[in-house]
């Protein structure tokens, strides 16, 4: 059962006043003495003799009487001092958080934080329903004419309420509307919401409200330490003078466990070719989960299940190989049994199946003889001339010399190698540019009759262009094939290319490793390049290097495709390394299809699709309405409203009939279950004054402490009244006794 905290209200370091000027008025307090003084002074004293009995009785009770008048006068004289101090508005100001002043108006800034761990459960009550139902709390203690905004932290953050509302009826409402994101956050974003919401406001007195976990995730990342951002967006907090109070609802140590990654191999589905479908399982608990089933679902339809133990802490990869008899697309699902956060407990992967990977092969140097022309031993390697019975090629290969380049369609394709093309013009740099922001591959070999000047001017250009890689010199010289050579390294088998020899016997590893190279191109990664080394010479240099641009993946190989500059393609190692360079070439065409929470889909068609009208059907079943756009030479679908995990299925209208399935899920970091105390945000963000509480049971009922603690100007107007009728009382009764005596 989970423990609560019962931390208390920050600790008070000062009392203060909102009217300080007004304390002069504690002077008045000195009258009743002053009046009581002069009235001892007022009378001159005469003895007659009737006089001395009156003395006599009054010296029996002159201490009495004595002490009554001092009780009168001290009641009288706090009774001023209680009204000046009222009339200066006292409060206490509590550490960490800058006080509210009483009476004045307040625009209060709701933060609900949005991430995906707020869904955790406990009792059967999640921390988003916590939030929310303290939200509504804040919202209905505030003071009439209080303003309200409403932030919700996520990623993309987004101001549910901008401008302070007055309308405390209709902030409820917006507040019950706000359903829970299966996303992350984005901290400097939603800060940076935050000062522009106070920025906009003309309400001098301004306080903000985080209502969240703490979740580690959410609120420390490793680039915050250098967000100027960040930093700015905290430094005008401290300078509007803003209240920030954090309300923690997390729990430390929470049980959890996690769907973390989905994936199937190879990158391309091809009919008739079995596939393996790999799910991580994670432990983020502290004990043991024994016997956790793992179910796959595919299309709907329950398929196999394993059930598997993990360790604390610990993760466990589970496999499904799986055969598609059908061409399309596929939804993948794989569920494990539900705990306290069962957002996690999912994941989906959208497969387009094909009946073969489509490959343009550009010969630059196109012959008609058997392996004279550069892509002869390319192609072979690809798409071998027999077939063994009952596994049909993965791969189908067109080739093309390069004059066809220009006049070919490429989005038909799913990879272009390039192979020793002399030179391109501006409009292939632009189509291959077109092709690769579609999620297209590109491979671009090297060769003799490479114009490195039109490479690194165009495909290059200065680190801005397609290619990853400068082209400096040619290294070596395949004429004197007998004196220099190089050798490949494969750099610890980490690259996909060639994962595979990393526990294959040393035959096969010889088989790529024993190749020897007389020329390549000497490739140059500008400074700070994030491009990937594949394969290295023993030389050290590059020679096959991969990056992104666009949706798509480029490699750059620095020798050529057929055995003039290297012996490379007579080895048993050529066909499966070109075959996988054109697989995970070809991958953006697949990960366009699944993406997480909070990036956007997009999904590129042919220019004549025009505008035609989309539909997106959502994992919640909601039709959204979208529309295709004109991007350059393509249509471009570009749909951002991802918050929820699941598969969704966009419709074209006419002119198109098609349908396409994406899948979204949710950012494995977010089933981290490990969380910060006060101290942890204060280092995550450094400068930041803010307020901790916790314990939202306490805080749910008593909205109030939050918004009006250390206010006590009407503690002391109730205190004068209660003066008044105690003087009013006690003035009556002292004289009713001295009659009476």
């Amino acid at each position: 059962m989970e423990q609560e905290s019962t931390l208390p209200l920050p600790i008070v370091l000062a009392l203060s006043f909102a009217n300080p000027m007004l304390l002069w008025g504690l002077a008045a307090a000195s009258l009743p003495i002053l009046i009581h003084l002069l009235n001892k002074r007022k009378f001159r004293e005469m003895e007659w003799a009737a006089m001395k009995f009156l003395l006599a009785a009054i010296q029996k009770n002159s201490r009495r009487i004595q002490i009554e008048n001092w009780i009168l006068l001290a009641i009288r004289t706090l009774l001023i001092i209680l009204v000046v101090a009222a009339m200066a508005r006292p409060f206490l100001e509590s550490l960490g958080a800058l006080p509210i002043l009483a009476g004045e108006r307040t625009h209060h800034v709701i933060v609900l934080d949005g991430s995906l761990s707020m869904a955790y459960k406990t009792g059967g009550v999640s921390r988003w329903e916590q939030a929310k139902d303290l939200a509504s709390q804040l919202v209905k203690e505030s003071r009439r004419g209080d303003a309200l905004s409403v932030v919700l932290m996520a990623a993309p953050p987004r101001a549910v309420i901008k401008d302070p509302s007055p309308n405390h009826a209709e902030v409820l409402k917006e507040l019950e509307s706000i359903t829970l994101p299966h996303g992350g956050t984005d901290l400097t974003a939603t800060f940076n919401i935050i000062d522009r919401v106070l920025e906009a406001s003309p309400i001098s007195q301004k306080e903000v409200v985080f209502l969240t976990d703490l979740q580690a995730a959410s609120w420390k990342n490793p680039e915050q330490e250098q967000d100027a951002a960040l930093k700015r967006s905290l430094a005008s907090l401290s300078s509007r003078k803003v209240r920030s109070i954090v309300i923690d609802l997390g729990k430390d140590a929470a049980p959890n466990r996690a769907l973390v990654d989905l994936g199937v191999t190879p990158n391309l589905v091809t009919l008739g070719n079995s596939a393996l479908v790999r799910a991580v399982v994670r432990n983020y608990g502290t004990e043991p989960a024994e016997g956790l089933r793992v179910k796959l679902i595919v299309d709907g339809r329950l398929g196999p299940e394993e059930r598997i133990n993990l360790a604390p802490g610990g993760d466990q990869t589970v496999a499904f190989p799986y055969q598609f008899i059908s061409e399309g697309d596929h939804s993948l699902e794989v569920q494990i049994d539900d705990d306290a956060l069962g957002l996690d407990n999912r994941r989906w992967q959208s497969v387009p199946v094909r009946e073969h990977v489509n490959v343009l092969l550009v010969d630059g140097h196109f012959k008609p003889e058997p392996f004279e022309a550069e892509t002869d031993f390319l192609a072979a390697a690809l798409n071998p001339a027999t077939e063994s019975e009952g596994t049909p090629n993965l791969i189908r290969t067109t080739v093309v010399p390069e004059s066809q380049l220009s006049r070919s369609d490429l989005s038909t394709y799913d990879t272009v190698v390039l192979c020793n093309i002399a030179q391109f013009t501006e409009s292939e740099v632009n189509a291959l540019e077109e092709y690769l922001k579609q999620g297209g591959g590109v491979a671009v070999f090297g060769g003799d009759q490479v114009v490195r000047e039109n490479y690194n001017r165009l495909l290059h250009a200065e680190g801005k262009g397609i290619l990853p890689a400068l082209i400096g010199p040619n290294v070596g010289n395949s004429a004197q094939k007998n004196t220099t050579s190089f050798g490949f390294v494969p750099l610890g088998y980490r690259h996909p290319i060639i994962q595979d020899y990393a526990d294959a016997t040393e035959a096969v590893q010889a088989s790529l490793t024993g190749t020897r190279t007389n020329e390549y191109h000497k490739l140059v990664l500008p400074k700070g390049s994030r491009a990937k080394i594949a394969l290295a010479f023993d030389n050290g240099d590059p020679a096959i290097v991969e990056s992104t641009w666009g949706r798509g993946t480029v490699f750059q190989v620095a020798t050529s495709a057929d055995s003039g500059w290297t012996n490379w393609p007579a080895h048993p190692s050529f066909p499966p390394v070109m075959e996988k360079i054109v697989l995970e070439s070809a991958a953006g065409r697949m990960a366009e299809r699944n993406v997480l929470v909070g990036q956007p889909i997009d999904q590129t068609l042919p220019l004549s699709a025009g505008t035609a009208p989309v539909t997106v059907v959502t994992p919640d079943r909601r039709n959204v309405g979208a529309r295709l756009r004109e991007d350059g030479n393509m249509s471009q679908l570009h749909f951002e409203e991802t918050e929820v995990s699941g598969p969704y299925t966009i419709k074209y209208g006419p002119p198109l009939a098609k349908e396409s399935l994406f899948s979204v899920n949710p950012p494995p970091q977010e089933s981290d279950s490990a969380k910060l105390d006060r101290a942890g945000v204060a280092a995550a963000l450094p400068g930041w004054n803010f307020a901790y509480l916790t314990n939202w049971k306490e805080l749910s009922n008593n909205a109030s402490a939050v918004s009006r603690r250390g206010e006590l100007h009407r503690p002391l107007l109730f205190g004068v009244l209660a003066l008044i009728l105690a003087e009013s009382i006690i003035a009556w009764y002292f004289g009713h006794r001295a009659s009476r005596a």
